[in-house]
């Protein structure tokens, strides 16, 4: 486990400002691209932003280095006040050492009289950037690889736009069928609990009781033919013949 190389109480709202004199701290200024800025552009816009380094003496491996926020400027305000006063103008642009049409020694040149981006290079006067060998040349480089950005702009943007939504519908998918195997799975669980459920000891005798019964017999009908009866003649006497009822 990392052990922590100050004293925690050294921060502490009575302590903190008889600490920060101890501390190492610089102000300086990164660029850092804009990123709509850019896609606007067609081309890279870095623009310069302030940044706080904060040392631990006796310490290399403690420290940060961040954007510096108002709270880091009023707790350490001498150190900003002293970086304010050396400062450099901001500028916002193209830097030129992104730049891939110019090489890193023209770039030292360039930042010596102050020309620090692409835009400073192409917006220069002729007078001054004549006297650099190759100057005018790269000038007008500059000028035509701004215009060139400025026609790919829109369809860098769609661009840009198209690989936005590509990636929003490539994400809706993994979650649709993440969705989807999830109600899958639940549905299996649920069907296995429902099979589990059914005892098979109390399905058993009822299906025997019903085998067990015996079928319902038809009712046999008899076809045996019964003999008519006889009818006795008796004769009267005067010779007619009377059947018995």
């Amino acid at each position: 486990m990392q052990v922590a190389e100050f004293d925690t109480e050294n921060f502490e709202a009575r302590n903190q400002s008889a600490e920060d004199k101890k501390l190492l701290v610089k102000f300086f200024i990164k660029p850092r691209e804009d990123r709509r800025a850019t896609l606007e552009a067609g081309r890279p816009v870095f623009k310069d932003v302030e940044y706080v380094d904060i040392k631990i003496p006796g310490s290399r491996n403690t420290g940060i280095a961040r954007p510096a926020t108002p709270k880091d400027k009023a707790r350490f305000a001498e150190h900003y006040a002293a970086f304010k006063g050396r400062q450099e103008a901001p500028s916002d642009g193209t830097p030129l050492t992104e730049w891939p049409l110019i090489t890193r020694s023209m770039c030292e040149e360039f930042a010596f009289v102050n020309i620090k981006t692409v835009e400073q290079l192409a917006g220069a006067a002729d007078v001054h950037i004549s006297r650099f060998m190759g100057g005018v040349n790269m000038k007008q480089k500059a000028i035509d690889w701004l215009e060139v950005a400025a026609d790919e702009a829109p369809m860098l943007r769609l661009k840009a736009e198209l690989t936005e939504r590509d990636e929003r519908i490539l994400k809706l998918e993994k979650q649709m069928e993440q969705i989807l195997k999830n109600t899958r799975g639940t549905e299996t669980v649920e069907h296995t609990e429902t099979v589990a459920a059914i005892d098979p000891d109390e399905v058993a005798p009822s299906l025997a009781s019903d085998l067990d019964e015996p079928a319902v017999e038809e009712e046999e009908v008899s076809t045996a033919i019964i003999p008519r009866r006889r009818r006795k003649k008796k004769v009267k006497a005067d010779g007619e013949i009377q059947n018995d009822k």
